[in-house]
């Protein structure tokens, strides 16, 4: 059981006193403790003074060490701050403008009062933003957006557009659904070709199968399709200015492929105009063969009336006397190619009188068949006025020096390329097998032999050298260029070309082997450079003028004069052994026909006509030996 307690208040009850006593020892101990309390605050104010004291002198050497410290820190910072911005200037002076702000950005964090630094960080952060380019996430990102817009555009059929995204998107990232981009571009820029050629924009329609042929050489319809573009542009740049010309690439189109646009209406109405232009003339034989021609390509009723009317004309006009030739008659007979490929033989004899009188030596020249599409090399004896056969299926003839030997381009099925045969023996050496391989050119000792080629897949133009005792050879590069010519010293070789970023195109001359190559023209048209025998001149052709025309070029002085002046074409000239005369090919009759120019005086004569309209006139070589 718990016990109750008790109330300590009701436990003990005292009486309280009314007046208490005094206290007498208390009151003596107080009056003790007063007598010595002056002692003990004095006391405690010297050890109070002592502790500050103490407290002051450990602050004092606190703050003076700390001050040390700071000061040597600053130092050091100040120290770090330099170098990080030696390291900054540097990496700014190597274009490595990330690691430069780094550095920059260090220096300022050790030395804030750097202000060259803050002045190359702001530089370097400047550079950086010019130069930034998309992280791959960022670029990625791009290309799917680019590729899903051209895709979009393709399927849609806006194929210009489609182009236009798939060349962005190549330009950002070349790799990026590769395969598909490709043929998307291939498709895209063939439909863009096809559809240019039908609507008369022959231009566009060249640029698209290009483009399709620089994604994949090994298109063939592209291919194709460029030479047809090709072999209608150029029949129609003549139409109305060449009628031979323009019926010749006509009828080479025609007979490729007689359904080709308005190829079949055109070439009827190219020969009828031809013809017309002949009645004009009062020559009414030739406009009957034009009309005749006409008729078998289209026979129209009308035009079956005019040529009936035209022969009854000529008919007329044969039975009228045949008036006597003047001493200008002109020897033009046409040479005709019979022989076996590379025998020799004689065609129509050509009259001798008039070639007698115009040069010696010999020279070799192209005769085109438009019937047959073949390439003839014939050579014409100036001074005993014949022409024979030198070599079928053959064009771009060079004689070498001393002519003992004719180097040429191949047509051949079996031997395209470049080949040479000794005119002895008629032994033949098959020197590259690329049908591309043209320009034969010897140089003066013969040893060697320059060419041109486009024959590698990007399609430019090379020029190479080779040994002409090579079989099938391949030839060494030696420079970018077309049409070469060596120098009769054999110091330098011209030719048609450009510099390394494709412009200033015109002549250029360089040393063997390539080097040293120097702009000598500045047109971008001139070409097919001929030096003369003493290699002070080089004659060469250019369309500077608006047509094709024979220029000379002062080899020291860089001066060019024009030598003709006619508004047919005159190309492929080569000089005489003796230099006082110039060959070339010109259409100036009517037709084309090796002219012979006399340097001095100017007078222009025409030697032999060489055949059909050529298909390349600028590509084509005479060659004038003793």
């Amino acid at each position: 059981m718990f016990r109750k307690k008790k109330d300590p208040v009701e436990e003990v009850l005292l009486p309280v006193p009314t007046v208490l006593p005094p206290v007498e020892e208390l009151e003596q101990e107080e009056e003790q403790s007063a007598k010595r309390r002056p002692r003990t605050w004095l006391w405690t104010f010297i050890t109070a003074l002592v502790v500050v004291s103490l407290l002051v002198y450990i602050l004092v050497l606190g703050a003076l060490g700390i001050y040390d410290g700071l000061k040597d820190r600053s130092l050091e910072n100040q120290r770090l701050a330099q170098e990080y911005y030696a390291q900054g200037v540097t990496h700014l002076e190597a274009k490595e403008y990330e690691k430069a702000i780094g550095e920059f950005t260090l220096a300022l964090r050790h030395d804030s009062s750097l202000a060259e630094a803050r002045t190359l960080l702001r530089e370097a952060e400047e550079m950086a933003r010019a130069q930034a380019t998309p992280t791959s996430e960022t670029r990625r990102d791009a290309a799917e957006l680019l590729y899903r817009q051209a895709v979009a555009h393709y399927e849609s059929g806006t194929l210009e557009q489609a182009v236009v995204v798939l060349e962005e998107l190549r330009g950002l990232d070349a790799d990026f659904q590769r395969e598909n981009v490709q043929t998307m571009l291939v498709t895209a820029h063939y439909q863009l070709g096809l559809n240019a050629v039908m609507q008369d924009r022959m231009d566009e329609a060249a640029d698209h199968f290009e483009a399709v042929l620089a994604l994949d050489p090994e298109y063939e319809d592209a291919q194709d399709q460029l030479n047809l573009v090709t072999l209608y542009m150029a029949a129609m740049s003549n139409w109305d200015r060449d009628w031979s010309a323009a019926i010749q690439g006509l009828k080479g189109l025609y007979a490729l492929a007689p359904e080709y646009k308005d190829v079949q209406a055109r070439l009827h109405d190219a020969y009828t105009l031809h013809a017309e232009a002949y009645a004009a003339e009062g020559d009414w034989c030739r406009a009957a063969d034009e009309y005749s021609a006409a008729v078998e390509v289209l026979p129209l009723e009308a035009t079956v009336d005019l040529r009936d009317d035209a022969r009854i004309r000529c008919q007329a006009t044969a039975e009228a006397p045949t008036p006597t030739p003047t001493s200008q008659a002109r020897a033009t007979a046409r040479p005709t190619a019979t022989a076996a490929a590379g025998a020799q033989s004689t065609p129509t004899p050509t009259p001798t009188g008039a070639v007698a009188a115009v040069g010696s030596g010999r020279i070799a020249f192209t005769s085109y068949d438009a019937v047959r599409q073949r390439y003839d090399i014939y050579v014409v004896d100036l001074a005993q006025g014949d022409a024979r056969l030198l070599r079928e299926n053959a064009s771009q003839p060079a004689f070498s020096p001393g002519t003992s030997r004719l180097a040429f381009h191949n047509y051949d099925p079996m031997h395209l390329g470049l080949g040479i045969v000794t005119l002895r023996n008629n032994e033949y050496l098959e020197l590259t097998d690329h049908v591309e391989d043209s320009v034969p050119v010897w140089s003066p000792d013969a040893t060697q032999m320059l060419f041109a080629s486009d024959k590698h897949g990007d399609r430019k133009w090379r020029i190479y050298v080779i040994s002409p005792e090579v079989q099938r050879g391949e030839g060494e590069e030696w420079a970018f260029g077309q049409m070469p010519a060596w120098s009769p010293q054999g110091d330098r070789i011209a030719y048609h070309g450009c510099d390394e970023r494709g412009d200033n195109c015109g002549l250029w001359l360089m040393q063997p082997g390539g080097f040293s190559p120097t702009r000598l023209t500045t047109d971008a048209s001139d070409t097919a450079p001929a030096w003369s025998p003493d290699g002070k001149q080089i004659a060469f052709i250019s369309a500077r003028a608006g047509n094709w025309e024979v220029y000379l070029v002062e080899v020291a002085s860089g001066d060019v004069t024009r030598l003709t002046d006619h508004a047919a074409a005159d190309v492929a000239p080569t000089w005489s052994p003796t230099g006082k005369q110039i060959a070339f090919l010109s259409n100036r009759g009517g037709s084309w026909a090796v002219h012979i120019l006399d340097v001095k005086s100017g007078q222009v004569r025409e030697v032999i006509a060489t055949g059909d309209a050529y298909p390349d006139p600028v590509s084509e070589r005479l060659s004038w030996g003793p």
